[in-house]
């Protein structure tokens, strides 16, 4: 290749000197010598003779010192040789003389990559990318080069560049979605798969990412069609259904979803995921009957797992039956000790019967399978606070807090739990006022706040909130207690007497409300 470009070199300089009637007989020499020396260093050089090789070009350098093609073949010798210093120097000449030499650009920045000199590398690249746009190549290697650099979405550009250049290369798109995929970018990736499909629709493994990508970024229809086309390739299967199923639910279709589900059960009637979402489904839709149908089936072929029992506890509590829930999973919790669900819905069963010795055994134990379990520490609060084992509930308040400054309920509780044992009210305070920022009309935390100013002796901000949350909750015995102790202290008997009755008859306390009623 280079004795081609050299003699090409020297024809034009021929040309020109004729041209120009320039041309002498010592210049006619000068090139015949160059150019036996170059033949001859190609020769060595392609025999694997660096240094004799370097000598050849050398001597064809010192009768044609600017011929770039000659720098060039000197620089891939030296290369060779590991002299890279010099390789360079002469690469820069054979620049210099044409700004467009190809092959000194592509060795320079081979040399720059291979040495980790990534933007140098980049800038001669580049350059070939000018001098040569539709170079998929050159545009691949600036996408390695990006890569290199942790610049993702420059590095996905110059791929997808590099393919539109030459669509029969699919390697670098392949490259692109790789990038996509470990740099998390996702959207990038389903952008990518769009083309890896339509490439070649009949790869299944395009199509099972380009499933998982869509559904990831809720595109549920560029999903369905992505399942569609691996049912086409597969046959349908319990696992297509049941993404199908799944993705239908989201999309608020449940009569689609339950076909799908219905479908597989046609397939297999005690798949054990299928029967689960059958359950989930019926219990969405309250439809209690069918959810106890599938899910005695579910216990039946499969008495070990846990599910089926957790099921039966679910349908009691939603029946506002905790002695139920206990019944379904008291008995087996010996088999299912490190399940964490069966774990919380039996303590948060004791947790409703008020047997909360029972309660915290278990509820501990759910929390030692899911340390990071929020609902479990609210209601392990409760149970201390109840207990009077404030060092524990604090404890736990104070990690719910630290670990979500927007946890509003973490702050009531802390807030009441403490104003009810009269403990740092202005640490109190300063709770209830962050819960109630945090979630404005929220009758509990109003409560809360207005009974802490009852307790700080502030009645004309006490009454307000308590007035208020009074207002938005006029059922719960606890706010209208608290009302009908406001009013008393204001000296509004006759209401504070009014509201107490209202009080015992919404199920409050009532030897504890009579006492107040005909106290003085």
């Amino acid at each position: 290749m280079n004795i081609v470009r050299y003699l090409i070199f020297l024809m034009i300089v021929l040309f020109l000197n004729i041209s120009i009637g320039i041309a002498e007989n010592n210049e006619d020499t000068r090139n015949e010598i160059a150019l036996h020396h170059f033949m001859q260093g190609e020769f060595l050089l392609n025999q694997g003779n660096y240094a004799l090789a370097v000598i050849e070009f050398q001597d064809a350098l010192e009768a044609d010192p600017n011929a770039p093609t000659i720098h060039v073949s000197i620089a891939d010798a030296y290369r060779r040789l590991g002299k890279t210093r010099r390789a360079e120097d002469h690469l820069h000449i054979a620049i210099e003389l044409n700004p467009e030499e190809v092959d000194a650009r592509q060795m320079l920045g081979h040399l720059y990559l291979l040495h980790k000199r990534f933007k140098e590398a980049e800038m001669e690249f580049l350059e070939l990318s000018k001098i040569d746009p539709y170079n998929d190549e050159y545009l691949a290697t600036l996408g390695d080069l990006a890569k290199l650099q942790h610049n993702w979405n420059i590095a996905i550009d110059f791929y997808l560049a590099a393919y539109r250049a030459n669509p029969s290369a699919i390697k670098p798109v392949e490259q692109a979605l790789q990038i996509s995929l470990n740099a998390e970018l996702f959207d990038r990736g389903e952008e990518i798969c769009d083309i890896l499909v339509k490439d070649d629709s009949q790869n299944q493994q395009y199509w099972e990412t380009y499933r998982d990508l869509t559904l990831f970024n809720k595109h549920y229809e560029k999903s369905l069609k992505a399942i569609g086309m691996l049912e086409s390739l597969n046959g349908v299967s319990i696992k297509s259904l049941l993404q199908k199923s799944a993705i239908q639910q989201e999309l608020n279709d449940t009569n689609e979803a339950l076909a799908f589900l219905h479908d597989a059960f046609m397939i297999d009637s005690v798949n054990s995921d299928v029967l689960q979402r059958l359950i989930s489904i019926y219990l969405e839709l309250e439809k209690f009957d069918n959810a106890i149908i599938y899910n005695e089936k579910f216990i039946r072929h499969f008495p070990d797992d846990p599910r089926g029992f957790v099921n039966r506890a679910i349908l009691a509590l939603n029946e506002a039956k905790p002695e139920d829930a206990v019944i379904a999973l008291a008995p087996h919790i010996e088999k299912f000790q490190k399940d964490y669900t069966t774990q919380y819905l039996l303590g948060t069963a004791y947790y409703q019967l008020k047997d909360y010795i029972n309660a915290e055994d278990h509820l501990t134990a759910a929390l030692s399978i899911f340390p990071e379990s929020r609902n479990t520490k609210h209601t392990l609060a409760l149970i201390f606070d109840n207990n009077g084992n404030w060092r524990r509930s604090d404890s736990l308040y104070i990690s719910l807090i630290s670990s979500d400054s927007t946890d509003a309920q973490a702050y009531n509780n802390f807030a009441y739990s403490l104003v009810e044992r009269n403990d740092n009210l202005e640490l109190a305070l300063e709770m209830a006022l962050i819960a109630n920022r945090l979630k404005p009309e929220s009758a509990p935390y109003m409560d809360t706040l207005g009974w802490i100013y009852y307790k700080l002796e502030q009645l004309e901000k006490a009454l307000e909130y308590i007035q208020g949350s009074s207002g938005i909750d006029n059922t719960n015995p606890t706010i209208l207690e608290h009302l009908a102790d406001v009013l008393k202290a204001t000296d509004q008997i006759e209401k504070a007497n009014l509201i107490y009755r209202q009080a015992i008859e919404t199920g409050g306390d009532s030897l504890s409300i009579q006492k107040k009623l005909f106290s003085d």
